[in-house]
């Protein structure tokens, strides 16, 4: 759980689109990430996460796509990443995160929280515009 993942991350152009970006950032996570949350959320009793997930591994875009057709998809994105979110925030920590040295699996769990924090925070800003 301690380790730290490289990816690639491209400097945002002048032109680049928010929708764009978020779609890049969504990716990435989804990569990244995934598997990490279904392990935790499988070993903490909410395996029926998976459809969520599952709903997730199904979005797929066309190479024309066009910026409409990028902000449906993170808009059919939000729900199942908000799900997953209330999923992880309900898991218990096994210690107080304000100790000196907070348990792996607490860590684990902030972590993921984190993330998908994140990555909600950036899709509802792209679909803000």
């Amino acid at each position: 759980m301690n380790s730290i993942v490289f990816t690639d991350f491209i400097t945002p152009r002048q032109d680049a689109s928010r929708l764009a970006l978020a779609l890049d950032r969504l990716g990435v996570w989804f990569d990244a990430e995934i598997g990490n949350l279904e392990d935790l959320l499988d070993i903490t009793g909410h395996e029926d996460a998976i459809d969520d997930i599952a709903a997730l591994s199904r979005l797929h875009l066309q190479a024309d796509a066009t910026p409409r057709d990028i902000g449906r998809l993170l808009e059919s994105a939000e729900a199942p990443l908000e799900r997953l979110l209330e999923r992880v925030l309900q898991i218990p920590m096994e210690g107080p995160l304000a100790g000196a040295a907070p348990s792996e699996f607490d860590a684990w769990v902030c972590c993921s929280g984190a993330h998908l924090e994140d990555i909600l925070t950036t899709l509802r800003r792209a679909l803000a515009d």
